[in-house]
């Protein structure tokens, strides 16, 4: 009886080894074709519309990744507050994710996110986009072309302020204090001491503080706005561009950058893309990882995913999963010195 039972047991530990054995095997292959074992996956964005470019960006690129992964994405607008909570007690499997820009580390730079929300405390994902249209805009008519004209009218006309509507925190602020400290470096303090600043929050706040007449100068995008500088608009709500905060102009719009305008800080051309990027849980599954980034990979090779970021003159750009917090860190550098010597909005605030 003994030595019947075993032989019974060490059947069964042979039996279950194998049995073992094979499901890594499956489990390998499965791992390995680029999929994820995931039914639903949850993209929390850092917006609450789902009108801008951080919807319209995350939806694309979530509509590209879905087959390839294998799964259904679901594009959630909660905004930056409880996208980082949430994101704080999401499981490790990737069924729940983070999509934002470069407000995920600015916001926390000027302190409107806690430290617990810097790069270092999440695994970055891939970067899929960039939005060259990052951009500056007064009314139609405007005595002034050019932010850097802007500036200058100011020199010309002492008596004269000029306020600009941003959010605090992110990428409107960081394009505001360069302008700002460009002024301030050119042409003095007194001039500095006329531009003031009106916080508020969404793109529709920023267009009809300009139409009331209560700001001079908004934060917008050619995405956005460029609907409201076309001909045939009436005269009380058209907008003309200013100038955008990217390396470069954009194709087919007569835009010309801070660059070109000659805006400098620290003695360096003032330049801002605004970039768009995944931001996953700290022990996320590296399997998760690698398959998104394979996904988006393929994606932004896309000539459709690319012709459909174009129709709002994104850009499609791949930075790898591997590289992207290390790319990040670095642009994070170079912006600190702006952040650090703007002056504090409270201290300009209209």
């Amino acid at each position: 009886m003994k030595k019947l039972l075993f032989v019974l047991a060490a059947g069964l530990l042979v039996l279950t080894a194998a049995c073992g054995n094979q499901a890594g095997g499956t489990d390998a292959e499965t791992r390995n074709d680029g999929t994820v074992d995931l039914s639903r996956v949850r993209v929390l964005i850092g917006s609450t519309s789902t009108g801008g470019d951080t919807y319209q960006i995350a939806d694309l690129i979530s509509r590209n990744v879905e087959e390839p992964l294998d799964t259904n994405i679901k594009v959630d607008a909660v905004g930056s507050e409880r996208a980082f909570n949430e994101l704080t007690k999401a499981k490790s499997d990737g069924s729940e994710v983070m999509f934002f820009h470069d407000m995920a580390y600015l916001g926390v730079e000027y302190g409107s996110f806690g430290d617990e929300h810097e790069l270092e405390n999440w695994k970055i994902g891939p970067v899929v986009a960039t939005n060259p249209g990052n951009a500056f805009l007064a009314k139609a008519d405007a005595p002034y072309n050019t932010m850097a004209e802007s500036a200058q009218w100011l020199k010309d006309n002492p008596d004269e302020m000029i306020t600009v509507a941003i959010e605090a925190g992110g990428v409107s602020q960081i394009g505001f204090d360069g302008y700002y400290l460009w002024a301030k470096e050119e042409f003095g303090q007194d001039v500095a001491d006329r531009i003031k600043v009106y916080v508020t929050g969404s793109q529709k706040d920023k267009d009809q503080a300009l139409w009331d007449g209560n700001v001079d100068i908004i934060h917008g995008s050619i995405g956005a706005n460029n609907e409201y500088t076309k001909d045939g608009v009436e005269d009380k709500i058209k907008m003309k561009f200013l100038g955008l905060t990217a390396g470069e102009r954009v194709d087919g719009y007569d835009i010309p950058t801070f660059a070109e305008q000659g805006i400098k800080v620290d003695g360096k051309e003032f330049i801002f893309d605004k970039e768009f990027f995944f931001i996953l849980p700290k022990d996320i599954d590296e399997h998760f990882v690698d398959a998104l980034d394979q996904a988006v990979a393929a994606a932004v090779e896309n000539e459709n995913y690319q012709n459909d970021l174009l129709k709002n003159a994104y850009v499609a750009n791949y930075v790898s999963a591997d590289e992207a917090e290390e790319y990040l860190l670095e642009k994070r550098e170079t912006l600190r010195y702006i952040i650090s010597n703007a002056p504090s909005l409270d201290d300009i605030a209209l």
